[in-house]
């Protein structure tokens, strides 16, 4: 059994998600988001490497129970190492899905100044349900420096 960190945007959840709790089982398509600051995320980015290998809905990667999609280009079969911030995708094509047990949640908070998120203003707030909606405060208060939104939740999730 390998743990893997899991980020499941606030906008994903809202749209087209069910709230989930630990200790449930649940079936994601996820995606490797390498474009995340790593000097923010450091502790809970991941590393998948494996072989391309062609799926229904498209070339992937499986690695430690996960799969994820790979839309590189080269020659096949190739091999790949992705480095980033695994996420829960609802909007994106077709490919297999992960299956796995969800072991932890936190929820994220966020600090903006202005519209600019400030690093190393992230939160992380244990909790044993993730909400279905979250907290979305909009502008800062007057005279206030900054704003704090919830952005999403971070979760541990199990896989064979």
């Amino acid at each position: 059994m390998t743990v893997w960190n899991v980020m499941y945007q606030d906008w994903q959840l809202e749209c087209c998600g069910d709230p989930f709790s630990v200790g449930d089982e649940v079936t994601w398509q996820l995606l490797v988001d390498t474009t995340v600051p790593e000097r923010e995320w450091a502790a809970e980015l991941t590393e998948i490497e494996g072989p391309v290998e062609s799926a229904g809905g498209g070339p992937v990667v499986c690695s430690g129970g996960v799969t994820v999609p790979w839309t590189g280009s080269g020659d096949w079969p190739p091999r790949l190492r992705l480095k980033g911030l695994l996420t829960v995708e609802r909007h994106g094509g077709e490919w297999p899905r992960t299956k796995g047990v969800v072991r932890g949640i936190h929820v994220v908070g966020q600090a903006y100044s202005e519209e600019n998120l400030v690093p190393g203003k992230r939160t992380l707030r244990p909790v044993d349900s993730c909400p279905k909606r979250f907290e979305h405060v909009g502008r800062a208060a007057a005279g206030a420096k900054l704003r704090r939104e919830e952005t999403g939740v971070l979760m541990e999730l199990e896989v064979e």
